[in-house]
This record gives C-alpha cells, sequence and structure tokens, in this order.
C-alpha cells in the first residue's frame, strides 16, 4: 500500500471507493473545506492506495489553531486531561459536527482495512507533526470506524466515548409514537403538544437557503446562552453553507408568532435519514414548547409521514432525548502521540 496527499476530492474518487451518496459526502467535505479555511485552517486529504493504484481509503486532517470548535478541543472529550497550552490542534478525520470522515473501500476485507487505516493514521501523524503539533485527535468515530482503528487504543494517551442519539422511525403515524412512550412520557409530551397548539405558532416547513438571514438572529441568541460569542453575522454564514450541502434537501422548520419568527429547527434529509443541524429561538418570546416541539415532536411527525427510516439528533441533552424515545450510539476518540510507540 501507498499513502499520498491531494488537495482536493473528486466525485471520481469517492465513487471508486463505492461511497454510498458520494454527492452527499463530497458536499460535506466542501462545505468543511470552505467554512474551515475561512476560519484559517489548513486541510490536507490522505488517500491510501494499493500498490496497483486502486483506491481503499480516505482520511481528511485539519489543522487548526484557536480559536476552534469546542467540540474538538481536547479537554472537552476526555476526562482527566490537562488543558492544553498549545494553541494548535490536528484532527484526523473530524472538522466538528460529531463525525469523522475517514472512509475505506466498501466491501473491503477486514485484513485489508486494518492494514489501509493503519496506513492512513500513519501518513495523518506524519502530517501532524510537520505542522508542530505533538499529538493527533481522532474524534468521533463510529462503530465501525472504530473497529478498523482499534489497533491503536493501547497507545493513546486518552480514550473516551461520548454517545449520540438517533431514533428509528418504527411507526405508522405520531399517535402510535406516543403510544410507544411510557405513561408519564406520553402524559408530558402531550402537554407539550398542547401548550404549543393553543399558543397561535404556525409552523412553516421552508427551504432554509430562502430563510437563513431571517433566522440566524434566534440561532446566535441559542449560541450565545451556551457560551459562544458568534452573532447574528456568523450564523447567518453557517446556515447558509449548511443550506448548500448537495445531495440533501435542507429545510428550515420555523415556528411563527404574530408573522415573526420565534424558533426554529434545520432538518436535514438524506433518503431515508434525517438530521437536525442547528435549533435557535428567540427568549424574548413568551415560552409555549418552542424548543422541544421543533426539535422533537414536529420533525418526528413529519418524519413518520414522509417514510423515513431515522432521525439523528447529535449529541448533548441525552436525558432529555432518551425521554422522548431515542437510542444511543456511541461515538470513539482518541488522542495520539504523533510519534509512535516503540515497536510500531
Amino acid at each position: 500500500m501507498r499513502t499520498e496527499e491531494v488537495d482536493k476530492v473528486s466525485i471520481d474518487l469517492l465513487d471508486e471507493l463505492g461511497i454510498t451518496a458520494s454527492d452527499h459526502v463530497l458536499g460535506e467535505l466542501e462545505r468543511h473545506h470552505i467554512v474551515e479555511r475561512r476560519r484559517g485552517a489548513r486541510i490536507t486529504y490522505l488517500v491510501v492506495r494499493r500498490t496497483s493504484g486502486a483506491a481503499l481509503g480516505l482520511l481528511p486532517v485539519y489543522q487548526f489553531s484557536r480559536p476552534y470548535e469546542a467540540s474538538l478541543a481536547p479537554e472537552n472529550i476526555f476526562d482527566d486531561l490537562p488543558p492544553s497550552t498549545d494553541s494548535r490542534l490536528c484532527s484526523a478525520g473530524g472538522a466538528g459536527g460529531y463525525r469523522n470522515h475517514l472512509v475505506l473501500r466498501s466491501a473491503i476485507e477486514p485484513a485489508c482495512a486494518a492494514g489501509a487505516a493503519r496506513a492512513l493514521v500513519s501518513a495523518a501523524r506524519q502530517v501532524a507533526s510537520a505542522a508542530g503539533c505533538p499529538q493527533v485527535l481522532i474524534p468521533d468515530l463510529d462503530p465501525a470506524q472504530a473497529r478498523w482503528l482499534a489497533e491503536f487504543d493501547p497507545e493513546a494517551i486518552a480514550v473516551a466515548t461520548r454517545d449520540k442519539a438517533v431514533m428509528p422511525i418504527e411507526w405508522g403515524d405520531f399517535s402510535e409514537y406516543l403510544a410507544a412512550l411510557p405513561r408519564k412520557r406520553r402524559w408530558q409530551v402531550r402537554q407539550e403538544r398542547r401548550a404549543f397548539a393553543d399558543s397561535g405558532i404556525v409552523v412553516r416547513d421552508e427551504p432554509l437557503s430562502s430563510v437563513a438571514a431571517e433566522v440566524a438572529p434566534l440561532l446566535a441568541q441559542t449560541q450565545q446562552r451556551h457560551g459562544d460569542p458568534a452573532g447574528p453575522l456568523e450564523a447567518e454564514f453557517y446556515l447558509a453553507m449548511l443550506a448548500m450541502t448537495p445531495g440533501s434537501e435542507v429545510r428550515a422548520l420555523v415556528g411563527y408568532l404574530s408573522g415573526r419568527p420565534v424558533a426554529f429547527s434545520v432538518v436535514h434529509r438524506r433518503g431515508g435519514t434525517w438530521a437536525i443541524r442547528a435549533v435557535g429561538r428567540d427568549y424574548t418570546a413568551p415560552e409555549h414548547g418552542q424548543y422541544f416541539n421543533l426539535t422533537y415532536y414536529e420533525p418526528i411527525a413529519r418524519a413518520i409521514a414522509d417514510g423515513a427510516t431515522l432521525i439523528d439528533f447529535g449529541i448533548g441533552s441525552l436525558s432529555a432525548k432518551r425521554f422522548r424515545g431515542c437510542r444511543l450510539q456511541p461515538l470513539r476518540s482518541l488522542l495520539l502521540p504523533t510519534v509512535p510507540s516503540r515497536g510500531r
């Protein structure tokens, strides 16, 4: 096997790897590329090939300088890790969003998968070392990716698992969803739905591209309440980029009260999988259960009606998500020294 660095990922490469919905994956990579380059990051794409030239895998490597997304800060991922004083971070596969973009050829044999993953991680370590980073972060590996990299666990400086919430759609309508909840939860959901229905808030399902500027201040309010100082302009840029994801339908569920938006959620729809990608609300407006209805109940009801098979609700607020019927999927993160342990 051999690895190479490329400046750009092509649809031909993703198709060669047999990636499902390659146009969507390419769109995600391009969106991260634009956003992170705007922040000053350097991005290298590593490709591993057979000696014959056939592509086996792809791993983007992001070199960040502070400030970078809080979800990637090692001190926010790993327990008992001293806060880093280094202003640089090298992340293999992860640019935020609780997803790792390490991909291997579809239907690859297990032994070949381990070798390809090993070659990509080795190349990522070299990139990190050349950038002056003492460690390389490999964040948010899904179960399949974690198996590919399991051999690196023993030499990791730190290992952590955080969960994200997913909801398989197993009901014919919203009433069946309610009936599947425990009695106490069912009662609370009905109360929250009733309060929202009586509020006068009108929900519209709109293309995110047409309302990004209008709802950006609501996203900024929510981000600021969670410690992110980004303002409406940064929020609008993020939403505008999210709206441009190829291979997907990116919609906004917007709640209007007296003609003005008071809350919204972004629903990223790709085939049978929906993902909640952003939420925001006006905290000066009266509380009528906008958050729970636009984040959970409206997407659930619409996903059921649309025939979707899964909703990805992301990480955070896991007790609230489990309360409403979500299941947990582990995401594994490793922090590796750029210099391999002796014997590797």
